[in-house]
């Protein structure tokens, strides 16, 4: 059975959904390029975490209500942006009804499979984001070993994977597991919300005990005044929890 593909509006905000209740993007319609969920916030932390602040190249896996892909198309102005997206329906209502750019010369978006798409690649890249689940919430080959090391193979030396997890137990442990096996303890994740989602980082000097709080601190405040997106109580919450 095919899922409907709908778009539900209330109190201002626009959300996408995969025949169910489950919001799988949303826009609010008078602000088109600010994040309204928290988890699409948090992803962008990886734009600081890493020491290569302006990624030329990156991949979005995934691309919902496209407000991840608004976001970057904005803000990272020297990044050429390439989306994955295997459900053409998604992409037509991005376009449609969430403001989703067209294809350009630094933003492309292709309808495949991403496990397929990149197997056939051969282009690096500087950042890839990984946020790619069906109507059941279910991430599929993108949550697997073959996977992440197909994106570790894509990513430049120096690169940095952001991954949406689901933070239910025995599927976050299996998830962690995968990540360890291909990155070698090379990553770190958020401490849980309540929203059911972790944020995971993986690359080069992505291990917690590698993360440079101060540094980190010092970009976010550039990052706010720059892109409106305060991190500062997030990353101090990180950093006790880390410590403990």
């Amino acid at each position: 059975m095919v899922n409907s593909v709908d778009i539900r509006e209330s109190m201002g905000i626009r959300t996408l959904h995969f025949g169910s209740d489950w919001i799988q993007g949303a826009m609010r319609v008078a602000r088109p390029y600010q994040l309204v969920l928290e988890y699409t916030k948090e992803m962008m932390l990886s734009l600081i975490l890493s020491d290569n602040l302006n990624p030329q190249r990156i991949l979005l896996v995934g691309l919902g209500s496209a407000s991840i892909a608004k976001f970057l198309y904005r803000h990272a102005k020297t990044s050429c942006i390439q989306v994955v997206e295997i459900d053409e329906r998604v992409i037509h209502c991005a376009r449609q009804f969430f403001k989703c750019p067209e294809n350009d010369d630094r933003f492309q978006v292709d309808c495949a499979d991403a496990f397929d798409w990149l197997m056939h690649q051969h282009e690096q890249f500087d950042l890839i984001l990984v946020d790619g689940f069906d109507a059941n919430a279910q991430a599929g080959r993108l949550d697997s070993k073959a996977f992440y090391l197909l994106c570790q193979q894509h990513l430049h030396p120096h690169g940095l994977m952001s991954v949406n997890l689901f933070n239910y137990r025995l599927r976050f442990q299996r998830s962690l597991s995968y990540l360890t096996h291909v990155f070698n303890h090379q990553f770190c994740y958020l401490p849980s919300g309540d929203q059911g989602n972790t944020i995971a980082f993986a690359g080069e000097g992505m291990a917690l005990s590698d993360i440079n709080w101060q540094e980190i601190k010092n970009r976010a405040i550039h990052f706010h005044h720059e892109t409106g997106l305060n991190f500062t109580k997030l990353i101090t919450r990180w950093q006790k929890i880390s410590q403990m």
